[in-house]
């Protein structure tokens, strides 16, 4: 079942109704594997994970309600067209026939244009996105249907000639067949719904921090980093329009100092007011003094693509113009990349943007807000850093807003740490924002009565709807004297003030996941019950609890503890050096994401797997075991894959050469022939020199009866949650035979 989920503001988010399959038609890369602590094996790419098919209804697609409370996502699905069965990667079928996906806008806007919108009530109708698919010379934008829905971000100034396209635009699609073929994956109820769309987001957040990188390193031997010399008109020129971006601010204060803004002598060395937006070109200009950057194209392993895209997008936003003309420079964009052998070599794959925006501003469906660039098939390819990711792309990956603070040395960093453990917290609580009054459904009312209600030196408000919030230094003193600091979602889930708490010791108390916990695996460990505070929305919303209530139930040590994790183990990673930082005992925001950039595509370690029980076998499309054993894996799969169960299958063809096929063939082999839902790795030798490691250590145990070596397809090893190699079979062996030990593994009774 096809499902895309729109979050905030209208924009197309790809939901697989599988968690198995986002993996494959993400193609995440997977290099390693933790067998047994504290041993590491490399290990060969991950392929894909296929769905499994179920009964389609072709009638009409299934609209359905998903759980808000669990999943804090979409409130109702609509359908939509894809032209062209590629966009789904040879994963759900090899052909040309038209996917349905489903399509929702629930509203939503940045933050940062909040309260300068004009009201405007433009409801579109059915309209086909048409600037789609014209032969292979221009940018292709997946095709939607406007479900009419009149979101938040469409408070702002419309143009209401500029839609996306009109019914003319309808005669540039291509379609391969007149009816299209709708596949719809059914599931029973809304909640199993919500909770596969979350362990699709956790899925995708495992495999990004299982990239990342522990230390700075060393040496930058096969870690070329190339920096493409745009046309100025992809970034420079855009900055030269500073002075026209905000019709109340001259945004070029902000482009001072390297971008880093004013400096804020009272707050200390290396305190700037930095505007959130002004990370495209912090990064660009860090990155040039990389010391891994290369001045030749076949040195490099990635490529960084200086496009302002998210001042491209502001200088537009307050002016009534057409769509055309906001996509134009991201459409040039892709066109200039295309006519690069750098691009076409991979498609993209090893390239990297960095948006300072959302992501949600760059994948415009159904409203004025931004551009389409994110929509593009070309842009799917390549790696997007971003402010705020959207949380099932796999290619989004989150990285920190900004903050004020921009050390240059290790000394900065102590100092301030040191500043900010001695702070005194005068008050429990403190929130800097603004009502909305607008939106009866955010919590920031209830949030302030509960704040303003309470004795004065318990919980402090600072009102930004007022100015109050314009300068750094109340804002950052707030926090530098408040145990907790409320984070409720704005206009997006994401918060820059966020990390303005965190750099100054406050607890951030957070109501949506996606604020925080969906979005930064990089700088943010996993278990967020060390660094925030979790209350659910709903529970304020309903008003189930009053926050000031129970944060006074947290203890004196836990808040010390938690405290003492953010400033001594996060704080360092959450906060860009200026240009000329020399850290050397600390790795800041920009260190952090440049090395585990280098960590993709590297040996990795699959830590996933931990704690799961696996089943390893070395799979072949063309041999008489094939149909049996890839069934009957099958049947333990779904039967236990709930319970702790991986099955981990390596392609091999060394055995009567049974595996001609290349990686491609062999996915929509075991997907279109056996749905095969566990995943699939990169074809790999498991016998001789060239054996992949992975294999070389499950044969190094005693096997006694066997030999070294692998015998034919389909032998199968059992390892244990601790990682050790339990068992071995041969490749007559029938999986559900092995059924009885995977059970015990399980501890299943």
């Amino acid at each position: 079942m096809l499902f895309v989920f729109v979050y905030p503001p209208g924009s197309s988010v790809i939901f697989i109704a599988s968690l198995r399959v986002l993996k494959g038609i993400l193609k995440s890369r997977f290099q390693g594997i933790i067998l047994r602590t504290p041993m590491t094996i490399p290990m060969s790419k991950i392929l894909s994970m296929c769905f499994k098919t179920r009964q389609v209804q072709l009638l009409q697609p299934m609209l359905t309600m998903v759980d808000r409370e669990r999943l804090k996502e979409p409130r109702r699905l609509i359908p939509i067209m894809i032209p062209s069965g590629k966009d789904i990667a040879n994963v759900v079928q090899a052909n040309s026939e038209p996917v349905i996906r489903i399509n929702v806008d629930n509203g939503g806007e940045g933050e940062a244009e909040r309260d300068k919108k004009a009201n405007s009530n433009n409801v579109s109708n059915v309209k086909d996105s048409a600037n789609v698919v014209q032969a292979n010379t221009e940018p292709v934008i997946r095709t939607n249907v406007d479900n009419g829905g009149d979101g938040e971000a469409k408070r702002d100034k419309k143009d209401n000639s500029g839609s996306d396209s009109n019914a003319k635009d309808s005669s540039n699609i291509e379609q391969a067949s007149k009816d299209p073929a709708i596949r719809t994956h059914v599931y029973n109820d809304a909640e199993d719904e919500a909770e596969l769309a979350k362990k699709v987001v956790e899925d995708i957040l495992h495999e990004h921090r299982s990239l990342r990188a522990d230390r700075n390193v060393a040496t930058c031997e096969g870690r070329g980093i190339y920096v493409y010399d745009l046309p100025t008109k992809f970034n420079k020129d855009l900055v030269g329009q500073c002075d026209d971006m905000m019709p109340w601010s001259n945004f070029c204060k902000f482009f001072n100092n390297d971008a880093f803004g004013e400096a804020i002598p009272e707050l200390g060395q290396g305190w700037f007011n930095t505007h959130q937006y002004a990370l495209e070109l912090i990064f660009h200009k860090k990155v040039l003094k990389h010391p891994c950057r290369v001045y030749n194209e076949n040195e490099a392993k990635l490529f960084y693509v200086p496009y302002y895209g998210g001042l491209d997008i502001l200088r537009w936003h307050f002016k009534n113009i057409s769509h055309d003309v906001k996509d134009s420079l991201s459409l040039e964009l892709v066109k200039w990349l295309e006519s690069k052998k750098s691009w076409i070599q991979h498609s993209g794959k090893d390239h990297v943007f960095v948006l300072g925006k959302i992501s949600w501003d760059f994948r415009r469906v159904n409203t004025s807000w931004g551009t389409r660039l994110l929509e593009l098939d070309q842009m799917q390819n390549p790696i997007k850093l971003l402010i705020e990711r959207q949380p099932w792309h796999a290619n989004d990956i989150g990285i920190p807003h900004p903050t004020y603070f921009h050390p240059r040395s290790d000394d900065d960093i102590i100092n301030w740490q040191h500043k900010v453990i001695r702070s005194q917290r005068k008050s429990l609580v403190s929130f800097a924002g603004g009502a909305r009054p607008g939106h009866p459904e955010n919590i920031r009312s209830i949030l302030i009565n509960q704040c303003t209600s309470s004795h004065s030196e318990t919980c402090k408000f600072l009102n930004c709807s007022s100015g109050a919030c314009d300068k750094p230094k109340p804002v950052i003193d707030l926090f530098m004297e408040s145990e907790f600091c409320l984070q409720p979602s704005g206009d997006s889930p994401t918060r820059k003030s966020v990390f303005d708490s965190l750099i100054s010791g406050c607890i951030p108390v957070l109501f949506d996941p996606f604020t925080a916990y969906y979005q930064y695996p990089w700088h943010l460990p996993e278990d967020h019950s060390k660094y925030s505070v979790f209350i659910d929305e709903e529970e304020v919303r309903k008003m189930k609890v009053n926050v000031i209530e129970r944060l006074m139930k947290v203890s004196e040590k836990e808040k010390e503890n938690m405290r003492r994790y953010i400033v001594y183990e996060l704080l360092p990673g959450l906060v860009y050096g200026d240009l000329d930082s020399k850290l050397d005992k600390f790795q800041d925001a920009f260190s952090i994401t440049m090395n585990n950039l280098d960590a993709k595509g590297n040996d990795v370690d699959l830590s996933v797997y931990k704690g799961k029980v696996l089943l390893i076998v070395n799979v072949a499309s063309q041999c008489g075991l094939t149909n049996s054993n890839y069934t009957e894996l099958n049947q333990l799969y779904e039967k236990y894959k709930n319970q702790g169960l991986e099955i981990l299958a390596f392609p091999c063809n060394q055995f009567g050469a049974q595996e001609p096929g290349n990686n491609e063939a062999i996915l929509e082999f075991a997907c279109t022939r056996f749905k095969a839902e566990f995943p699939i790795f990169d074809k790999i030798e498991v016998n001789g020199e060239n054996a992949s490691p992975v294999y070389k250590f499950l044969k190094a145990g005693r096997w006694m009866i066997f030999e070294d070596d692998i015998q034919w397809n389909f032998a199968k090893f059992l390892v244990d949650k601790n990682g050790k190699v339990v068992d071995r079979y041969y490749p007559t062996t029938s999986p559900l035979t092995i059924e009885g030990n995977i059970k015990k593994l399980l501890e299943i009774s």
